[in-house]
């Protein structure tokens, strides 16, 4: 196999795994001769075998090609092995145990190594156990012995695993950052500093995209920065001005309190830790002194806390194994102390990696790869004890881990965010950062019983939640009769006050004790007092219009008295109510519903003689319906279309509203709330989709509107709307992703469709430059789509300037529809 020398290689497993994977041969005679289009075959063999022969670095390109094989010919041994292989060692790791599955054990000598750890990528952990013992079986007594600990560590994961796994999910959200920080290639150990709004980032991406892809572990490390916010990063992330070199160069950490990083600079072997400072114009490097750099060695990332007490990796002499993690003391500014090893309560025989400390020096995050965890790089979590030393480091548990490498865990000054880069489902490739979104919501569950005060017996009480104080309802429960207990589960804990009432009895209302911790149990029990002369009021409340039953809230008020007697909720499904009390009044009714006029009723009891008496009461609507409505047809014809209408508010990027044309006539409808201005989208299979901004004017509450819809045929040509380049570059502004991705999503869905991407300007500036720029910006879109998975051959792309106007150059309007990007179908 062919090594691969890198500054900084991320494993995608233990170092058993790394370029370890046969090569099968694919039977050629047998393969070809059960195929159809045996040209086209023999092509996509060719490419595949040479991508899988290149290594790691190029199996996702490699895989595209077999999978057009696998379409060929499914019963290839080698090929299934090729494919698990291939899928394994990429993003869609699951996917790998079918095929492993679909190929004989003897196809390869590490077949069972790889269907082990598929297995252990799929969760099914005593089968992974049962593969790694067959394996480690299969060795000869000296590779047994060199084995021996990598086959400890992997049945130590599959057990750490099983139990890690028995536990709660974490409450977080793990988001990639999108393609303005992350690309098909290696992008890792991301920073973002207090001081400022920058992210930080090491990427081994290359300076110019290459025509046809290539080893992700071919370019060098280089140190990349995005000046936008975190939570919404809309500019691409660029090389750091006067600090791009000729070495590998990767972020080995920041200071928190100025604007100061640290990187680490040299080759496979050897490096040394430089700090940069931003002077308000540039950066200026400076090498650290002291102990803290090693000539022999090197030193991959640092952290140091307020007071200046600094936590680095290194794999110099001393350690436990591997590189571990070292501690030193800051001198001055760029001077450090003789560091010492932190021992074994940290580190392990094999590597640790990513080293932060908080700014109080009391909690250090690290990854390591030989702890209990759930694969690879972990990532672990360590407090210092009141006696200077660390407690045992915990796992950070699931979904922070997984399988995949999880390294440079790095938390931000938002209590609630930190980054990590790994590999996940979504990765565009090799390892992306991620934000870890943490859930501040306390979810608990409220059960309790209600009973007679005198004997105990079990009430069937209504039990309402409001929100507030009692203002809105958002939970009604019905005690159990058999269990004789309610229940309520909350997603959240907040300001809630329960409503018990039972027909004869007098209601009660209590405040609800919240909990501080998440998934706690909270008993609150109740017990009635009868009344001697209750005074039942039953009804319901409805629309004025149509008498539909409303889910409304009813507050009673004494006359002349400011405090609220009693409030109950409708049933929504109904819209009756019921509520008792203790004696006749007279009394306000408040009665209010989401979307209606509020009515105020007086209820004048103290003549009635009827313990019991009725009052309906009816609403108006307050909001007013819109209505949209018409035929989804196809162009150059009136043949009905069964599409999609999506209905997106301006800014949101879900929708409000989806409603669905008919099959036989193209019709469809759709009452909203709001005038407008939204955003419609139109999809139908086999068509493309179509994106209109509409609003209704001023007294319109009933409009008419058809859509026409292109089919995907060749020759055919669309705009692409809202797609929005950087002036005077062929960067695409981050607005431009979500039509991108649903011209992606359109592309998979119709595996055959060929396309072009075309470029086109105005005719401002010369004829060669505005072919050049369009050509460059039909290429970008052109990678873009290749990014989110479709394949590089049925994309095309073309610059044609300001040969093809579809509208006159003599106007700004015209003008702005001739920049555009368009789509042609090929085929």
């Amino acid at each position: 196999m062919r090594k691969i020398s890198a500054l900084f290689l991320i494993s995608v497993f233990i170092s058993t795994f790394l370029f370890s994977q046969e090569n099968p041969k694919i039977d050629k005679k047998t393969f070809f001769s059960s195929t159809l289009g045996i040209e086209k075959a023999k092509k996509d063999f060719k490419i595949a075998e040479r991508h899988y022969a290149n290594g790691i670095g190029t199996y996702d390109e490699a895989l595209k090609h077999y999978l057009k094989l696998y379409g060929y010919n499914s019963n290839s041994p080698a090929l299934n092995y090729k494919i698990g292989v291939c899928y394994l060692f990429t993003s869609n790791k699951k996917a790998s145990l079918t095929y492993f599955l679909n190929s004989p054990p003897e196809i390869a000598k590490d077949y069972y190594l790889l269907l082990g750890r598929s297995y252990q990528t799929n969760l099914k952990y005593d089968e992974a156990k049962e593969a790694y013992a067959k394996y480690n079986t299969s060795l000869s007594r000296w590779k047994r012995f060199d084995f021996r600990k990598d086959y400890n560590q992997l049945v130590s994961e599959c057990d750490a695993s099983q139990e890690i796994m028995k536990e709660d999910s974490l409450p977080v959200f793990i988001i990639n950052l999108g393609p303005v920080i992350n690309s098909y290639y290696d992008d890792y150990g991301a920073y973002l500093p207090a001081s400022d709004s920058n992210i930080y980032v090491t990427s081994k991406r290359p300076e110019v995209e290459p025509r046809k892809k290539v080893s992700r572990f071919k370019f060098k490390e280089q140190l990349l920065v995005s000046n936008n916010c975190i939570h919404q990063p809309s500019n691409y992330a660029i090389p750091i001005p006067k600090l791009d070199f000729s070495n590998n160069t990767s972020l080995a950490g920041v200071d928190q309190n100025k604007k100061q990083i640290y990187f680490y600079k040299g080759g496979a072997d050897w490096g040394r830790l430089f700090a940069a400072t931003f002077n308000g114009k540039k950066w200026k490097a400076k090498e650290l002194k002291g102990k803290i750099n090693h000539i022999a060695y090197k030193e991959t990332s640092i952290s140091i806390a307020d007071d200046g007490t600094t936590y680095f990796v290194t794999n110099r002499r001393g350690g436990e194994g591997g590189k571990d993690i070292w501690v030193c003391q800051q001198k001055r500014e760029f001077k450090f102390s003789k560091p010492k090893n932190l021992g074994k309560t940290i580190n392990t025989a094999f590597d640790e990696e990513g080293v932060f400390i908080s700014h109080d020096g009391n909690t250090l995050y690290f990854s390591s790869k030989g702890r209990k965890g759930m694969g690879g790089f972990d990532v672990y979590k360590t407090e210092k004890k009141t006696d200077g030393n660390w407690s045992e480091p915990k796992n950070m548990g699931y979904p922070i881990n997984s399988m995949a490498d999880e390294l440079f865990y790095h938390p931000t000054a938002d209590t609630m965010v930190a980054l990590i880069s790994t590999i996940r489902d979504n990765s565009y490739g090799g390892l992306d950062i991620y934000k870890i979104q943490f859930d501040p919501r306390i979810p608990f569950k409220l059960i309790g019983s209600v009973t007679d005060v005198e004997n105990g017996t079990t009430l069937p009480a209504i039990v309402t939640i409001y929100e507030g104080k009692l203002q809105i309802p958002i939970k009604t429960a019905t005690v159990d009769s058999l269990a004789g207990i309610y229940m309520h589960n909350f997603e959240d804990s907040g300001r809630y006050v329960i409503q018990v009432d039972y027909e004869g009895y007098k209601s009660v209302t209590e405040e609800i004790a919240c909990p501080e911790t998440k998934f706690a149990t909270i008993v609150q029990d109740f017990k009635l007092e009868k009344l001697k002369h209750p005074f039942t009021l039953i009804g319901k409340v409805s629309d004025i219009d149509n008498e539909n039953p409303l889910l409304a809230s009813l507050t009673f008020k004494q006359v002349g008295v400011d405090s609220i007697m009693g409030r109950v909720v409708t049933i929504d499904s109904t819209g009756k109510y019921s509520i008792t009390f203790d004696d006749k009044y007279d009394m306000i009714l408040d009665v209010a519903a989401e979307g209606y006029f509020s009515a105020q009723e007086p209820i004048n009891a103290t003549n009635e003689m009827n313990p019991i008496i009725s009052k309906n009461i009816q609403l108006k609507k307050s909001k007013i319906d819109y209505t949209l409505t018409g035929r989804i047809t196809q162009e150059n014809g009136q043949d009905p279309v069964h599409a999609a209408l999506s209905f997106y508010r301006p800014g949101e990027t879900e929708p409000f509203t989806i409603v669905v044309s008919d099959s036989t006539e193209g019709k469809y409808q759709s009452i909203v709330d709001q005038p407008g201005p939204f955003l419609i989208e139109v999809e139908a299979p086999g068509y493309f989709f179509l994106n209109e901004t509409f609003q209704f004017n001023d007294g319109q509450t009933f409009v008419a509107k058809n859509f026409v819809l292109k089919k995907m045929e060749t020759g055919v040509k669309i705009v692409i709307e809202n797609i929005l380049f950087n002036s005077g570059k062929a960067t695409l502004v981050a607005s431009s992703f979500p039509e991108l991705d649903k011209l992606a999503n359109l592309l998979l869905t119709n595996p055959k469709v060929r396309i072009e991407v075309s470029g086109h300007t105005d005719n401002v500036g010369s004829a060669s430059v505005n072919k050049k720029i369009s050509k460059e910006r039909a290429l970008t879109v052109r990678n873009y789509l290749i990014s989110r998975g479709v394949e590089e051959d049925r994309v095309e792309y073309q610059g044609y300037g300001f040969d093809q106007p579809i509208a006159s150059n003599d106007t700004p309007e015209g003008k702005a529809q001739n920049r555009r990007v368009e789509i042609k179908i090929l085929q």
